[in-house]
């Protein structure tokens, strides 16, 4: 959606690469390649620079992609080919170059990401854990022409350097690393994003890298969506939080989660003012599986439900304190009155509710037991409410009642 494809050649009898990988949850256990190596022919090649050269008149970044040598279209020629052009226009030309590739093929474009075996491989130049690779990035700068040397580490980071002599180590984002497949496409196109966006390549870096972090959290190479990288963004900084998200984009992150072997645990509720027995209820949930969404009552569901006075914090508040906590994992707000549409938008695996619903009914039971999936019973935390909090404090009396928790 919103790619442009008119340069795609599409040559009948060659096969397009396929990678299979096979798991075993989230380890990688082997890989098979089916693949053509045959070189594009010089009638491709001539279509393909002919097109790049018209496609670069409106582009703020190329970039090249490469499978190793000889499995791709990237010949030397037509890297050569398009690298002069975008000098000539001015648009900076970024290469990915594949390890094992010769990686003289790409001298005279603008930049180039290799990782850290790829780089040791070419530059015979040692590049040990903890240590900013100078010398590599001077033997890229200087062998290949370049304006700027980018070599990813790992969990590390990122290291570059300019032909002005100008370098950063950009240290590495990930809360938590499940695949690293995928990271340094996400370096790449990042970067180019941001360079055509008007950004300089050092925030280009800043950004790529940051991307890259949140890519290695998922497992196999998974788009990330903006606004899930502007959430994050937001919350790095203090504004709002990267745990409430809407609904289209929860269910491409359990989708990811689910693909881990997973267990989604589901519940919902309004969180007025949150108290121990809301911290007690959330923590068993969390404990039935391995990821705990929260369906937060929206204000106006809120007041149909409470009446009015209530919510007595909004919905983004609510959001604000639920997703500081530890235990839960993704806050989703709907407006409804019963959060049933979402459990059967979720398809949750286990569905928990307080003790005070077990003769009222669970709303979603049937969705959830449908697909083999299971309801918990929580107990309530004896002595304290919602309700008897805001009654508490307008009485300005301490102790409290048993009774619902919301």
């Amino acid at each position: 959606d919103g790619v442009y494809c008119s340069g795609v050649i599409i040559e009948k009898g060659r096969m397009t690469t396929r990678k299979t990988r096979l798991l075993s949850r989230t380890q990688h256990v082997v890989r098979f390649d089916e693949q053509e190596s045959r070189a594009p022919s010089r009638e491709q090649v001539a279509i393909m620079e002919s097109h790049s050269a018209k496609m670069l008149e409106q582009a703020g970044c190329l970039v090249l992609s490469d499978y190793m040598g000889g499995r791709g279209v990237l010949s030397r020629e037509l890297i050569s080919a398009v690298a002069r052009i975008g000098r000539d226009i001015g648009v900076p030309v970024w290469a990915d170059p594949a390890r094992a590739r010769n990686f003289l093929d790409f001298k005279g474009v603008a930049a180039v990401t290799p990782n850290r075996k790829e780089t040791c491989e070419a530059t015979g130049i040692p590049i040990e854990s903890g240590t900013m690779p100078e010398a590599a990035a001077e033997w890229l700068l200087d062998r290949l022409d370049l304006d700027l040397a980018v070599i990813t580490l790992d969990v590390e980071g990122l290291y570059y350097r300019t032909r002005g002599g100008r370098s950063a180590m950009v240290a590495g984002q990930t809360r938590r690393a499940y695949d690293v497949t995928g990271a340094g496409d996400m370096i790449i196109a990042a970067a180019a994003f941001a360079i055509s966006s008007g950004a300089d390549s050092a925030l280009a870096l800043e950004f790529a890298n940051f991307a890259a972090g949140m890519e290695v959290e998922r497992l196999g190479v998974v788009p990330l969506e903006r606004s899930e990288i502007v959430r994050r963004l937001r919350s790095q900084v203090g504004v709002g939080s990267d745990k409430v998200v809407e609904l289209p984009e929860l269910k491409g992150l359990l989708d990811d989660r689910r693909r881990r072997g997973e267990k989604i645990v589901f519940t919902n509720g309004c969180f007025d003012i949150l108290h121990a027995g809301h911290v007690s209820f959330l923590d068993f949930a969390r404990r039935q599986g391995d990821v705990l969404v929260v369906g937060l009552n929206s204000d106006q569901s809120v007041q149909g439900l409470k009446g009015a006075g209530r919510p007595v914090l909004s919905q983004h508040e609510r959001g604000a304190v639920l997703s500081a906590l530890e235990m839960v994992d993704y806050v989703v707000i709907f407006e409804e009155e019963t959060p049933l549409a979402l459990i059967k938008s979720l398809q949750p695996d286990i569905l928990v509710k307080g003790e005070d619903w077990r003769l009222k009914g669970v709303v979603g039971r049937e969705v959830v037991e449908a697909r083999g999936g299971r309801v918990v019973i929580a107990p309530l935390v004896a002595g304290i409410s919602t309700t008897d909090v805001i009654q508490r404090i307008a009485a300005g009396r301490p102790g409290g009642k048993s009774g619902e928790q919301d």
